[in-house]
């Protein structure tokens, strides 16, 4: 019987398992984007809104580097440069998190229920049906290159790069 130290468990890696999840999100968003600038119809949304699911997961799997990074000890110089894109990537394609959460809470969203809803509700005076209408609808325009959810844009050649 193996020891519990010869058992392979992703904890014992994770900030490869986050390096090889990046290198996945990355991909995917690259190939939704190629294939929604191609499709036609239903298809070219269904591709789109895909994209920003894995930015979401791309800066999941970022943060989790840096965290990895603290954790083994990395030099801060390394851990630095690392946040540094984090935000840059944050600046590149701002309200990614925010369209992929309205689209994963869509039940909430819809009925006017969603986190940045409320929030919306208490700082601007509007009540939910004016809440749902701002937090709702959008698609991939492929003259433009630019996919919305609500009030958010993602230019998607930005998100690409």
């Amino acid at each position: 019987m193996n020891s519990e130290a010869d058992q392979w468990s992703p904890a014992r890696g994770p900030y490869a398992i986050a390096v090889s999840q990046s290198w996945w999100a990355m991909s995917a968003v690259a190939q939704f984007a190629a294939d929604a600038r191609v499709a036609h119809g239903p298809a070219q949304q269904i591709y789109a809104r895909q994209i920003f699911g894995h930015l979401r997961l791309l800066q999941r799997c970022a943060v989790m580097q840096a965290k990895e990074l603290v954790r083994l000890g990395i030099d801060p110089a390394h851990r630095d440069q690392l946040q540094d894109e984090i935000d840059a990537f944050e600046r590149a394609v701002p309200g990614a998190k925010n369209a992929r959460d309205v689209l994963e809470h869509f039940d909430e969203y819809a009925r006017g229920d969603g986190r940045l809803q409320r929030k919306a509700m208490s700082e601007l005076g509007i009540d939910v049906f004016e809440a749902a209408a701002m937090f709702w609808g959008g698609g991939y325009d492929s003259v433009a290159d630019e996919l919305t959810e609500g009030p958010f844009v993602v230019v998607v050649s930005q998100a690409v790069e």
